[in-house]
């Protein structure tokens, strides 16, 4: 992934974002390089939710809420099956922009679920939030540790590259109101596909980059996130539904 998006060669501060079950982050330039790894777990690619599912034909990838109800759509345009990371991505920021779940994932008016597909009985729980709070936190306090352990506020990241087949089709809007990657301006962030792939080609195909790649291994500082004194804090920051806060 560094590979493909030449962090290497970078001399502004740069951040890749590897979003799958584990989340690889790097913070750098071709000075110096941080990388954590966030255990996300499956929530996010359909596993824990009890209508989450892959994004494969009849998933729902893109959803909005307004004054006439639920409105998606489904990958392959078909008979709905579930709802893929994308549509869960979607759904929670349309809930809170609703105002019917607040910042810490509650329902309103005491409910215990709301059903975004009325015709097939598909709904998001409580439980359902609650997995999908853990997940994007995992997220969020991988990408605040980093930043901050490199010491750059995020309005010096020049570029956030957002990889992975997942994040390729998220709504970068609705994943930086509910905090699921670092508030940095949407201008500033560019989806670049699966890089990991990418790099690997390149690797392949270039003696010379697979020797970078084997000195990048070495020079990148790894970070254990649970060995940070305030991890517990941070992570219970990240399970609330809001942008990412300031770097303290």
């Amino acid at each position: 992934g560094l590979l493909a998006v030449a962090m290497d060669e970078e001399d502004d501060v740069v951040m890749l974002v590897d979003v799958g079950t584990n989340t690889e982050v790097v913070v750098g330039n071709r000075h110096r390089m941080i990388a954590a790894s966030c255990p996300a777990g499956p929530a996010f690619e359909g596993g824990e939710i009890a209508y989450g599912m892959p994004g494969y034909e009849g998933a729902i990838e893109s959803i909005a809420i307004d004054e006439d109800g639920v409105r998606h759509l489904t990958i392959g345009g078909g008979e709905v099956a579930g709802i893929c990371g994308s549509g869960l991505v979607d759904l929670l920021a349309e809930l809170r922009r609703t105002g019917k779940i607040n910042q810490l994932g509650v329902f309103d008016d005491g409910v215990s679920e709301f059903v975004f597909e009325p015709d097939r009985g598909l709904s998001l729980s409580r439980t359902d939030v609650s997995a999908l709070a853990q997940a994007k936190s995992a997220n969020y306090a991988g990408q605040y540790i980093v930043l901050r352990g490199y010491g750059v506020p995020l309005d010096r990241v020049s570029k956030l590259f957002l990889a992975g087949g997942f994040a390729n089709y998220v709504d970068v809007d609705n994943a930086l109101s509910i905090g699921f990657i670092a508030n940095i301006s949407h201008d500033r962030i560019v989806k670049v596909g699966n890089a990991a792939l990418e790099g690997a080609t390149i690797m392949l195909l270039s003696g010379a980059l697979r020797r970078t790649a084997e000195e990048l291994a070495l020079r990148v500082e790894h970070v254990e996130l649970e060995t940070t004194p305030d991890f517990f804090d941070i992570f219970v920051e990240g399970c609330m539904f809001k942008p990412m806060s300031k770097l303290n």
